[in-house]
């Protein structure tokens, strides 16, 4: 009887482990000169078993208006290598000052992403000018957070791959 009481509760341990689920942290990367300011970024209602879904709010802070914006979400696990990502686009009239919030879903296994990070990619004034991010800037400025000093490291591995 002891026997099986101790294989049970060794089970019981093991299953408890198993089924919980990570932390997830959810790091905004804003750059100074992006003439959007992402001001919240985190999980949707809509988080299952196939998607992530996430919600970002944001503000033109310029005098603009914009036409067209992409915001770049990427998703690393709890060993810090990359999950998945999703490049969600509006393409809604976003007035000077004005703040709009959108919901995003990517394909992905939601318990094993620790961390998430969101980061404005491209925008298009309605004058036609577009704005791009310097890659290598969001990287050096997400490698100065804490919970993101890994990328620093990837980013190394990929230009030497190049």
């Amino acid at each position: 009887m002891k026997k099986i009481l101790s294989i049970l509760f060794i089970l019981f341990c093991f299953s408890s482990v198993s089924l919980a689920d990570l932390t997830r942290i959810y790091i905004i990367v804003n750059m100074d000169n992006a003439p959007i300011e992402i001001l919240e970024f985190g999980k949707y209602v809509r988080e299952d078993e196939d998607h992530i879904s996430s919600v970002v709010e944001y503000k033109n802070t310029t005098d603009r208006d914009i036409e067209a914006l992409i915001i770049s979400m990427i998703y690393f696990d709890a060993f810090n290598e990359k999950e998945d990502g999703v490049r969600g686009m509006s393409t809604r009239l976003l007035k000077a000052h004005q703040e709009e919030s959108g919901g995003w879903s990517t394909y992905g296994e939601p318990s094993f992403v620790k961390t998430a990070m969101a980061y404005v990619s491209a925008v298009r004034f309605l004058d036609g000018e577009v704005w791009k991010a310097d890659r290598s800037e969001v990287i050096r400025m997400a490698g100065k957070i804490p919970e993101l000093s890994f990328l620093s490291e990837i980013e190394m591995i990929e230009i030497e791959k190049k």
